[in-house]
Order: structure tokens, then C-alpha cells, then sequence
């Protein structure tokens, strides 16, 4: 289908491709244009790196004035093995077109639904395991053996946007109860008053944020400044956008790729769900591996550096990435260098020794320097510690490690010296660099009393003597032992964590669980820029989830490592079972009902995400005044739950 326009300043010249709107315009020619293939099912595989990388159009705002960016239906081919796809997009394109800002400068925007009917996801529940050797059944194509979701059936598109890591004002963060419906537009205002960053936005509407991002509702959105401007970084064709996402496709009855998206959502035993009910459920894992839209892409690089700005969009996969040879088989050490985390620059580039791995919402600023492989194939694979990197595990989780391969040019170009300094204002962040008054928050990351479904609990440190219930919790820190109450456990619970924006805040998120159950929670907080200050393993024996309480402490262990791909300024950090992960940082300006939440899409959308409230500093201390006032009056029975723990 064609470009729709950006607002009524805006132009899509269909010969070149070029945007414009409100004075933005984009200075490359779009290639995210069509794959030729096949138009009916004709192929049951599909073979890696057959396809050209599609990198989307980017839109530079420009002027005060607000731009239309339209969600509509587009049919895009994924693979050229098979039929296209029917898709909701960000103006046509999948992904959306990269919104490139200027740090300062205001960005209004009309985010305009123009959907109609209903999803093209075809959603189905699964079993983990099925008979035989081969692929299980969440990482098989097709929906043999299934359960259908006939409630997703009829989903229509209910939509709200959210800018993944940018500071704005809770009526501009995509709130996910703020949806709007076809024919309405959700208005929003972006300050981009951050360093120079690599954000992303994507659909956010209450109960079906998942499905609608595996519908095609995502793009990419980079935050220039001056500092990064003078770096001399490769830029222009030279830097790439690469939206990494698993995805399943159903098939006809002979077994052969139909192109529709899946969505297998794995549930626990034997039997089929009851109708009209959401049964226990883990994660929706997939198969295949698309970046910017095409599934196992190749792409044509000159043997000179590149810069890869790269983001996990993906429901609950994980992504260990490896450059690998294709001629020899193996790694190459060193291919990659790490110059920047989600939410910026790191202070000097990085070699990476082997992998990066990124959760869902996680990002890496890379760049491979390809003049030292002139004439050579490299491929960026997944892989699994300890295994041989592109090897094929199909009765795991990664049954195809492939992701993108590199076809480098003969002609060789002079090596790219990266600077030594990359932010000189960069700091790794300390526990002693946290002032003393930075508000302590808890995070309990269980199971729900069945011990089949993951609960995010929020919790209030209360009296050491407060008589062990349901929802009271006992962690040993630093030779204290911590007496913890519940005080939400849904988004629809009261709202009990308020702040004062600008301030400092100390989060400790602790995941506890069976040890035969590899659970993570990717843990997104809106509105701050944090780096991690602690991460240690954790007993949770003591945890009792049928009794929804602690029976012994839970007790800290020894120290584990945190990555470098973790180690800058991040909005999301991965909290692996059995573990506590502390992380400290400064809240945005901004104000309003914001939310934090798993980014493992499917967990949010079942219930792990709270709201918060962030209040200018004077209002805030006013509120506080209130709420010891209605407590004193008898109308609250807990004192401090509803402003954290001062340090």
C-alpha cells in the first residue's frame, strides 16, 4: 500500500521516498520498499540470509508545529519464501520510521489511528512439550495441536503509544489505560532534554500491548546531542538501526508457510484452557528471527566501521549475540566494540570479548570495524553459554541461531580509531555515590499462590514485629533484617508509591522462585535513568507462595557480575530468578501517574506493572502532609505507604 502522509504540512514523494512534515525531512532515500517472492504458500523452511536487511525511512522533526503519524494497515513480505503479511504499522513501515531528535528540542505529535478491523495476529495457547525428537511445539511453525483464542479473534485496534526511555508528562507516556480507538488520535509531547540516546516507542494499550507490538506496532527513535556530534562516530548510511524480534508464521494444511503472524502463548499440563478464561502461562517464545521486518536478513556493508544501533523488541526472548566467521565457523573475539547502553554513551568504547546480550527493551550501541574482514561473510548469531556458537538446538529454546549476516566488500577502507573518551561526563554509579536521601523502594518478583503464574508485589517496609501473614515478606541485608508488606500486586491496586521528581530513588527489585524454574523479568521504570549498584544471588527457600509469605529470611548471597552491556545508564534491567538487583538513579522533570513493569510483554499485560506517581517536590511534601492527616483521622492503616522509605 502507499506511504501515508505525516500531517497536512507533510509530503511522501512516491518516486524517492522522501519525508517531509513540519520542515522535517529525511535526507535518504527509503529502502523500505518491497521483496519480491512468492504470492501462495509454497515453502514448509525458510533459508537464512536470502533477503536484503529493509532499514526504515527516518523522520528529523523540525518547527513547533505537530506532526501526524498515522497507525495503518500495510501487507509486507517478511521473507521472500513467503506470501507477505498483513500487518498494523507506524505509517506503512515495519518498523516504524526512525524519529531522529535534537537534545532540546520539543517534539509534538499527533499519533493518528487509522486501523481498521480486526488483528492480524493469529493468537493460540501451547503446551511446552509434545512427542518426539525435533522442534518443541512453541518453537514450531503452524498451530497443530493449539488451543485458539477466540477472544483475540475479534481484538480490534485499541492503541497507545509510548516513547520507551523518554522523559515526558505522564498525559504524553502512552498510558496504558489512555487507548484510543480507529478514528481518534492519542496527542504527546516529547522534550528529548536527555543525552544523546537510542529510545523506541511502541504500543502500550492495557491487556494487549503484546499483541499489538507483535502486530508490527514498533520503531526507533534517536536522541542526538553536541557531544556526540563531535565523536565523529560512523553516521549517515554508516549507522544502522537493527530491531531485533522472534516471530512464528501459521501454515496451510500441507504444512507450508502462509506468512500470518502467530502468537503462541506457552501454558503449563495437558489440557486445553476453558473458554473464556486465561489459563497459567510463562512466556511466548518463537522460532525465527526478524531484524527491521525481514527474517534472517543479510546485509551489504563496505570493509570499513559501522555503527549499529541495536534494541531486543521481542516478546520474552533472550538474545546472546556472536559474530561468527561463516568460513571458519567460529567467533571472532573483538568483532564488536560497546560504546553506548540504553540510554546513552558509556564513558570509553568497550571490546567485547564474545557476546552481548540484550532482554526484551534492552539496547547496545555497536560498532564492527568490517575493514579488518575485506571480502569476508560474518553473520550475527544467537547463542547459549557454553555451546558452539551457530550451532542448532532444536529441543532448547533456540532452534535457528541465525540473525543477520554481513557480506563486506573487497575493497578495503582505512581502520576507524574509536575516541577514547566517548562521555566525558559519564560515571559509573556507586553505592556510595547515592545521597543519603534517595528514597528505598522494594520490588518482590513470586509466583501467585498456585506457583504457576509470575506476580510482581510491591511492597512497604513496615515494624519487624508486624505478625507474619499473607503478603509479609523478610529479607536479611546488610546484617538487618527487613520486614516487608504487600501493598499491590495488580495495576488495579491502590496506588502506593509516590515521589517527588528530580530526586533520587534506590530500587531493589528481588526475584524468588523454584530453582528448577529459569524465570527473568527485564524490569522497566518509566522516568528514570538508572545504573545498577548491586546484584547478588538470593536464598528464597524461606518463600512460601501458597501462604503468599516468608517462612525463614529471605538471605543474600556473593556477588553477580554485571555485564557491560548493563553497565552504562539504563531504563530496563534484567532480574534473573534468585536474585536481587539494586539500582539507583535521578527521576525525570516530569510528573504524573507513570508505571514500572516486567518488559517480558506478555507478563505486563498480565499483571506485572504498577502505577507511580511522580509530583513536583512542593506538591509531593503537601501530599505527604495529607496522607499523615487521613491516617491520623483513622481513613489510613498504614503510615509510609505511600511515599517509599527515606534512606
Amino acid at each position: 500500500m502507499g506511504m501515508a502522509g505525516f500531517t497536512t504540512a507533510a509530503v511522501a514523494v512516491a518516486g524517492t521516498g522522501i519525508l517531509k512534515a513540519n520542515g522535517a525531512e529525511d535526507d535518504k532515500v527509503l529502502t523500505a520498499g518491497v521483496i519480491d517472492g512468492v504470492s501462495k504458500p509454497a515453502f514448509s523452511t525458510l533459508t537464512p540470509f536470502k533477503d536484503p536487511l529493509r532499514i526504515p525511512p527516518t523522520l528529523r522533526p523540525a518547527g513547533k508545529g505537530v506532526t501526524e503519524i498515522d497507525l495503518v494497515e500495510a501487507t509486507l513480505r517478511l521473507h521472500s519464501q513467503m506470501p507477505a503479511t498483513r500487518l498494523w504499522t507506524y505509517e506503512g513501515h515495519f518498523p516504524g520510521p526512525t524519529i531522529e531528535a535534537r537534545r532540546g528540542h520539543t517534539f509534538r505529535v499527533a499519533w493518528s489511528n487509522k486501523l481498521t478491523g480486526t488483528t492480524p495476529v493469529k493468537a493460540v495457547w501451547v503446551h511446552p512439550e509434545g512427542p518426539g525428537p525435533g522442534l518443541l511445539p512453541y518453537n514450531r511453525p503452524g498451530s497443530e495441536g493449539s488451543f485458539p483464542r477466540a477472544e483475540v479473534d475479534k481484538l480490534t485496534a485499541w492503541t497507545t503509544v509510548h516513547l520507551h526511555g523518554g522523559h515526558q508528562n505522564a498525559l504524553n507516556d502512552g498510558a496504558a489505560e489512555y487507548g484510543v480507538g480507529p478514528g481518534s488520535a492519542q496527542l504527546a509531547e516529547y522534550a528529548n532534554d536527555q543525552a544523546a540516546t537510542h529510545l523506541f516507542y511502541h504500543d502500550h494499550a492495557m491487556a494487549v500491548t503484546a499483541l499489538n507490538v507483535t502486530a508490527g506496532l514498533i520503531g526507533n527513535y534517536l536522541v542526538r546531542d553536541k557531544e556526540e556530534s563531535r565523536l565523529d562516530l560512523p553516521h549517515g548510511d554508516y549507522e544502522i538501526p537493527l530491531t531485533i524480534q522472534d516471530a512464528n508464521f501459521d501454515t496451510d494444511d500441507q504444512g507450508r508457510l502462509n506468512g500470518q503472524i502467530l502468537y503462541k502463548r506457552i501454558i503449563g499440563g495437558h489440557d486445553a484452557p476453558e473458554p473464556g478464561t486465561l489459563p497459567p502461562a510463562l512466556a511466548t517464545l518463537s522460532p525465527f528471527t526478524m531484524v527491521n521486518g525481514v527474517v534472517w536478513p543479510f546485509l551489504d556493508v563496505e570493509a570499513r566501521a559501522y555503527r549499529f544501533r541495536v534494541v531486543n523488541v521481542s516478546d520474552a526472548r533472550v538474545y546472546r549475540l556472536v559474530v561468527v566467521d561463516e568460513e571458519t565457523g567460529k567467533a571472532v573475539p573483538g568483532a564488536m566494540k560497546l560504546i553506548g547502553t540504553d540510554l546513552g554513551l558509556l564513558g570509553k568504547p568497550h571490546t567485547v570479548d564474545e557476546a552481548v546480550t540484550l532482554s526484551p527493551a534492552e539496547r547496545a550501541d555497536i560498532v564492527i570495524d568490517f575493514a579488518a574482514f575485506p571480502g569476508k561473510r560474518l553473520k550475527l548469531v544467537n547463542s547459549i553459554p557454553g555451546q558452539q556458537p551457530g550451532a542448532a538446538l532444536p529441543d532448547f529454546a533456540i532452534p535457528f541461531p541465525e540473525v543477520i549476516q554481513f557480506r563486506v566488500g573487497k575493497k578495503r577502507h582505512p581502520r576507524q580509531t574509536l575516541p577514547t573518551t566517548l562521555s566525558s561526563s559519564f560515571r559509573n554509579l556507586k553505592a556510595e555515590d547515592v545521597p543519603s536521601d534517595a528514597t528505598e523502594r522494594f520490588v518482590l518478583l513470586t509466583f501467585d499462590k498456585s506457583g504457576a503464574m509470575p506476580q510482581l508485589w510491591e511492597m512497604q517496609e513496615v515494624s519487624g514485629d508486624t505478625k507474619s501473614e499473607d503478603g509479609i515478606v523478610q529479607v536479611e541485608m546488610s546484617g538487618k533484617t527487613r520486614t516487608l508488606r504487600r501493598t499491590g500486586a495488580m495495576f488495579e491496586d491502590t496506588t502506593t508509591f509516590f515521589a517527588a521528581s528530580g530526586t533520587w530513588e534506590k530500587w531493589h527489585f528481588i526475584s524468588v522462585g523454584p530453582p528448577e524454574v529459569p524465570i527473568y523479568h527485564p524490569m522497566h521504570i518509566h522516568l528514570m535513568n538508572f545504573q545498577v549498584i548491586d546484584r547478588r544471588s538470593v536464598d528464597g527457600s524461606g518463600m512460601d507462595p501458597a501462604a503468599g509469605r516468608t517462612t525463614k529470611p529471605i538471605t543474600l548471597g556473593g556477588t553477580v557480575p554485571v555485564a557491560p552491556e548493563e553497565s552504562g545508564w539504563k531504563d530496563t534491567i534484567t532480574v534473573h530468578a534468585n536474585t536481587i538487583v539494586t539500582v539507583a538513579g535521578r527521576l525525570a522533570e516530569q510528573t504524573g501517574k507513570v508505571m514500572y513493569h516486567c518488559h517480558i510483554l506478555s507478563h505486563e499485560d498480565e499483571g506485572m506493572m504498577r502505577p507511580f506517581v511522580i509530583m513536583p517536590a512542593a506538591v509531593h511534601e503537601i501530599h505527604a502532609m495529607s496522607m499523615d492527616m487521613n491516617e491520623s483521622m483513622g481513613m489510613r492503616h498504614k503510615k509510609g505507604s505511600h511515599s517509599g522509605m527515606k534512606m
